[in-house]
């Protein structure tokens, strides 16, 4: 099934805003250092492993520091401790969405632990499950879809969040509380998967498409 499209499916990387600019000693050359946050949870969801810093090709040096776990109120109540993933003392999960980040992180951490049924139950827009109802198929042409296509689709998204600091990706607003990312131009010809659509949905948001 590689090869083809999954009809699963306001913020990025948190960047810390502090630029410094360093000459070296040799030869006076001058490049850029940029600093940026990330959530712990990109890391925890990443299908394989996060560098701590990048080297651009323009020369500019990107560094990454871990951020702690997400506090985000959700209920408008300050200190409240919004979970994007919570696992229950009986083995259920529950997985929570209020931005568009937090769709594609528990879609990796998903993939990574190969939970497909927690993607159809939790994650998967009711608009992308009429369409499988349509072509009169169900969950085991998605889990198959998704199994063919694990590291694919890990690959894409693991990308497609950390490239939002670098202009590797971009996030944009579609209208119709739909949320769009893709690749620049230049980087979409590595991946099999180029855009990823989140969708508002009973409160939170839901994966709408990869494709």
């Amino acid at each position: 099934m590689s090869g083809g499209s999954v009809m699963t499916g306001m913020t990025g990387m948190v960047a810390l805003g502090l630029v410094a600019f360093t000459s070296a000693t040799a030869g006076c050359q001058t490049y850029r250092i940029e600093y940026h946050r990330r959530p712990a949870f990109y890391k925890s969801a990443a299908v394989g492993k996060l560098e701590d810093r990048v080297t651009l090709e323009d020369g500019t040096v990107l560094v990454y520091t871990t951020r702690g776990a997400e506090q985000a109120t959700g209920n408008g109540v300050s200190g409240t401790r919004f979970q994007i993933r919570e696992e229950l003392d009986d083995g259920t999960v529950i997985l929570r969405a209020m931005l568009p980040q937090h769709v594609l992180a528990n879609t990796m951490t998903c993939l990574r632990n190969q939970e497909y049924e927690l993607i159809w139950d939790q994650l998967l827009s009711k608009q992308t499950k009429h369409s499988y109802e349509l072509q009169d198929q169900d969950y085991d042409q998605f889990a198959a879809f998704f199994t063919a296509n694990r590291l694919e689709l890990g690959a894409t998204l693991t990308r497609m969040m950390l490239g939002l600091s670098r202009g590797e990706s971009y996030m944009e607003n579609m209208g119709g509380g739909v949320i769009l990312y893709r690749f620049h131009p230049r980087i979409a010809p590595q991946f099999e998967f180029k855009t990823v659509k989140v969708v508002a949905e009973g409160g939170g948001l839901k994966l709408l498409i990869i494709e």
